[in-house]
């Protein structure tokens, strides 16, 4: 049986554009961006932030209830109910520490009956110290050693997964170059199995 690692933020759901849209912009009312605007990421820049302001202003949100009651995408929730226990699956995502435990009882709450592990690389924040087991997604990847396929947003990581021969997959979001829809990285799933 083959595994598939899922990045949970802006792929599993729509975190970034969640709270851009709900957070950002109705505190901002000034701000003429669109979520299609925000071509980098972190996009602190783009909204004229210092990093550790977007990141303090995103990690409150991430722990929110707002957040919390995110809804999945539908298509990645049709698929999973079809095809989901054709594989085995394991979240992994790139949160600082006090961040996790919300975006692991998320995943296990949309996705429990198939995902069962859900691991993170601490993101680095301001007098908050962890052990540095992994420093990226990759050096996670290669101390796993099981993954068949990787989906994630970030170029970075996917370009390093397919050095370590992952099929990967980059889900397109505004800061990235991604071409294949969503549901055409579902459907190649399917025909590699």
């Amino acid at each position: 049986m083959k595994t598939i690692v899922w990045d949970i933020d802006d792929v599993l759901n729509d975190l970034t554009k969640s709270w851009f849209e709900n957070i950002w912009l109705l505190s901002n009312p000034g701000c003429r961006l669109s979520y299609q605007n925000l071509t980098s990421n972190p996009p602190n820049e783009l909204l004229n932030l210092q990093k550790e302001d977007y990141f303090k202003l995103l990690d409150e949100y991430r722990n929110s209830d707002k957040a919390r009651n995110m809804k999945p995408d539908k298509k990645v929730i049709k698929w999973f109910e079809k095809y989901g226990e054709n594989f085995r699956h394991i979240a992994l995502t790139a949160r600082p520490t006090h961040t996790v435990a919300a975006a692991a009882e998320w995943v296990l709450c949309y996705f429990g009956k198939w995902i069962r592990t859900v691991s993170f690389i601490p993101s680095a924040r301001p007098k908050i110290y962890m052990p540095s087991y992994d420093k990226d997604k990759i050096k996670y990847l290669k101390w796993f050693g099981k993954a068949d396929f990787f989906i994630d947003d970030k170029t970075d990581d996917i370009k390093g997964a397919k050095t370590l021969g992952i099929q990967s997959y980059l889900v397109p979001q505004p800061w990235n170059k991604g071409t294949l829809p969503l549901p055409e990285i579902l459907s190649l799933l399917i025909k590699n199995e």
